[in-house]
């Protein structure tokens, strides 16, 4: 089956999507990346399906080394190589003139037969989820996985000469110099390689709702937030054949950006979808109103947002335009705009600090 995968193209697969539908139920597998980031890494193997998979099973990657690879990226696959035994690492390093090691494809095999994703994204926040890419996610035959597995077995053993651990010195020195190159080249003065990733414009989708705070079994707090049938697929790409996974990244109301996170999207009784997320530092009772969470959308269930509670910079401002739209005061608000609507209306909200200059 071929996919595009668009930020302006409602609700198409995301690559990222494939690969962890693809391992979900495989025995072993294998791929090769051009170009590897923390935050691509961190999308794939920091996933409950893909520790489900490596657990029993096993993955080969080789990564590139020719650009954006740096020592983040190292720091990062070295994390998830201790943490998963079954996981091999190794990078090409050539020396061939004129010539990128430019590869972007896994495959994995199942009892019977397998599966291949091929193309067009590298292992790259935006090579996953935010960039215009083309791929392939084909289903083989026995006889097909294993001439690919023959065919990667030959070109591995081809290549030994240039494959090498993430620990070679030669390795290291060229993350640092490819670490050197993109804090040379980055726009703003941040530790993340793939900030322009996070980042949203004017005409980015935006969702303001009230928020409530509810318990689970284990009295933990979370926050749950419901929505109209139109609002969870148009806006978060909800699917009524299976339970979907967002990816988010929460901005604090000091401007900081956290890591990434995923977050359930799931049908619930009265025809609504709810999203559930466990917030972040502490959680205070309400007392003077109703918290608000802005949702900004990067493409396909893709997500910045942040919790403005009533201590916040924003939030005077946030509540009293709010209470203009208001039409049910039994109800928690929901609004839907643009990212230049907020930058006009709620100039004083830290997740503006992502919104593109120019």
């Amino acid at each position: 089956m071929f996919y595009i995968q668009d930020p302006r193209y409602p609700n198409e697969r995301l690559l990222n999507e494939a690969l962890l539908e693809a391992c979900e139920n495989a025995l072993y597998g294998a791929g090769a990346y051009a170009f590897v980031s923390a935050d691509g890494v961190n999308l794939l193997m920091n996933n409950q399906i893909f520790g489900n998979f490596i657990a029993k099973g096993s993955y080969s990657l080789i990564i590139g080394m020719d650009e954006i690879t740096n020592t983040r990226t190292l720091a990062e696959l070295n994390q998830f190589s201790s943490q998963y035994p079954n996981l091999t690492v190794r990078a090409l390093l050539h020396n061939t003139k004129g010539s990128t090691f430019h590869p972007k494809y896994s495959w994995f095999k199942y009892q019977y037969g397998g599966m291949l994703v091929l193309g067009s994204g590298n292992l790259t926040a935006k090579g996953l989820r935010k960039n215009t890419e083309a791929f392939v996610v084909q289903p083989l035959d026995e006889g097909e996985i294993r001439a690919i597995e023959r065919k990667w077995e030959d070109w591995v053993n081809c290549s030994e000469e240039w494959l090498k651990p993430l620990y070679a010195r030669e390795v290291i020195e060229r993350a640092e110099k490819n670490t050197r190159l993109s804090d040379k080249n980055a726009k703003l003065t941040t530790r993340d390689d793939e900030l322009e990733a996070w980042q949203f414009d004017s005409n980015s989708d935006v969702l303001i709702a009230e928020l409530a705070v509810e318990y689970d079994i284990k009295k933990n707090k979370y926050h749950q937030v419901d929505f109209d049938i139109q609002t969870g697929a148009i806006f978060f790409g909800a699917d009524f054949s299976r339970n979907k996974d967002i990816v988010l990244r929460r901005v604090t109301s000091q401007g900081f950006i956290g890591g990434i996170e995923t977050a359930s999207i799931h049908i619930v009784p009265g025809r609504k979808y709810r999203v559930e997320f466990i917030p972040c530092g502490h959680v205070q009772k309400w007392t003077k109103g109703f918290p608000f969470v802005v949702f900004v959308k990067l493409s396909t269930r893709t997500f910045l947002y942040t919790v403005v509670n009533s201590e916040d910079r924003g939030y005077k401002q946030l509540k009293r335009e709010m209470d203009n739209k208001r039409s049910d005061l039994n109800s928690l608000l929901r609004y839907q705009t643009r990212g230049e609507v907020l930058q006009e209306k709620f100039n004083a909200l830290a997740v503006l600090e992502y919104l593109c200059k120019g």
